[in-house]
């Protein structure tokens, strides 16, 4: 859900289907144009938080998913675990760092250095695991605060020609958000397995970096791809001179 909000929020932002009296248009030529991307994304942040109706942009914070399913298997340890009703809360506190543009007629790379110092994620949950001939079910709310996080857009394409009106395809996306601290609390409404799921959480709290970065690769495989998805319905739909106009 979280790099949901991160590519929708982008996307919009950068869109220019008569968005011009809501948001800042930056000119991909210009020298200015980093430190435009900069502005634009910010006061995006700002503006989109609440959600736009002209627009059809949804609130951005909280934003809400409907749905996440997991599964992790790793030797004897099994898990799935199916999310629903998620909020992402905090995230329109989120600052703008820097931003670079690098954009011709043969390739278009963009990054946007990105830090939010506080995401808290919400929401209710149901799965189960076994480890070993150790199985369990649970059942209940979840709710997951991550503080000072640190993260990067990258996104790699190229031009692309339809019906003779350049758009960009993108061919990858890239995002490896660093955290400061991470704390996860749930409740379990099966009672066989709540002891076990509150000793779960303990190690988790205490080991989430090393947890982390375990899950990081799968989270990253998977950011890709959905990333990708999401970058080209806009940027296949939307000429490229609406995108980032040439002005200069």
């Amino acid at each position: 859900m979280f790099k949901n909000f991160f590519l929708f929020l982008f996307f919009v932002i950068c869109s220019a289907i008569d968005i011009e009296n809501y948001l800042k248009i930056c000119d991909r030529n210009s020298l200015e144009v980093n430190e435009c991307l900069v502005e634009a994304v910010q006061k995006g942040i700002k503006d989109l938080a609440g959600g736009n109706a002209d627009l059809g942009v949804p609130a951005l914070d909280p934003f809400y998913q409907d749905e996440l399913k997991m599964e992790y298997n790793n030797n004897q340890i099994q898990g799935k675990m199916v999310m629903s009703n998620i909020f992402v809360a905090g995230l329109s506190s989120s600052t703008v760092k820097d931003a670079r543009l690098k954009a011709d007629e043969d390739s278009f790379n963009l990054e946007i250095d990105m830090f939010t110092p506080e995401v808290k994620v919400y929401g209710d949950y149901e799965g189960g695991g076994s480890y070993n001939s150790l199985k369990l079910l649970a059942n209940g709310n979840f709710s997951t605060t991550m503080t000072d996080l640190v993260y990067t857009w990258k996104l790699k394409g190229k031009p692309h020609i339809i019906e003779g009106i350049t758009y960009i395809k993108v061919k990858s996306f890239y995002m490896r958000p660093d955290v400061g601290t991470m704390k996860t609390s749930i409740t379990n409404e099966n009672p066989d397995s709540k002891p076990l799921t509150d000793l779960g959480i303990k190690i988790t709290n205490e080991n989430w970096r090393l947890l982390y970065k375990e899950f990081l690769p799968f989270a990253q495989a998977n950011w890709n791809k959905s990333g990708i998805q999401i970058a080209n319905k806009i940027f296949l739909t939307i000429p490229y001179d609406n995108l980032f106009p040439n002005k200069s």
